[in-house]
């Protein structure tokens, strides 16, 4: 049986590619498509369900297995974005960037700093405009780790559509290039002109 595989992908993507293998099922044929996402799995489901396509789950450890049959009726025309409905409310982007050199805010107490640069990362995206874009460089690349306790919050904001970027000497100063669990490892060049062209640097 086809096995179409969508592990790390976001919406649109699986809806994208089951509406492309339902198009190439023959009726009454079955595949498999297999989604690690959450969000996805639901919007899948839905898109499925709308086009009363006969469909089995089964979930184990994140991994969503469904096991899909065409029936003999056409896809509906639909377009694959109507169904990303997102996980984190709202997208709307205000005209600056986040600069971040440090796993911590401030100087004094280091306990106390990094507190207050997960409490800051945290608020991030609960403000009515989220920045266009977080650069992380020198130490700040710590916190795009997958150990980082921030890295989840890091996540969310890149699905609210926030560009983070890494600097890649940095990351490689650091050995990190294993674990980063987040954001685009870039150059110096990319990072200068992402804060040359913000209306404002915000740096915590």
């Amino acid at each position: 049986m086809r096995i179409v595989d969508t592990k790390g992908q976001l919406c649109p993507a699986p809806l994208i590619a089951a509406k492309r293998a339902l198009k190439e099922t023959i009726g009454g044929e079955s595949f498999i498509l297999l989604t690690d996402n959450q969000t996805s799995f639901d919007n899948l489901s839905r898109f499925l369900k709308d086009n009363k396509t006969d469909f089995q789950v089964s979930e184990s450890g994140g991994l969503w297995t469904l096991t899909i049959t065409k029936t003999a009726g056409e896809v509906a025309q639909t377009n694959p974005e109507d169904y990303c409905a997102p996980s984190i409310s709202h997208f709307e982007k205000g005209n600056y960037v986040v600069v971040i050199s440090s796993d911590k805010m401030g100087e004094g107490d280091e306990e106390l700093g990094h507190l207050l640069m997960a409490n800051f990362i945290k608020a991030l995206k609960d403000l009515d405009k989220l920045p266009q874009k977080m650069v992380f460089y020198n130490n700040g690349v710590k916190l795009v780790t997958t150990l980082s306790p921030v890295i989840e919050h890091l996540k969310d904001l890149e699905k609210m559509g926030v560009e983070v970027l890494l600097c890649a000497t940095c990351v490689n100063h650091y050995s990190l290039a294993s674990s980063v669990g987040a954001g685009t490892v870039s150059n110096i060049y990319t990072i200068a002109e992402a804060m040359a062209s913000a209306g404002k640097i915000v740096k915590p």
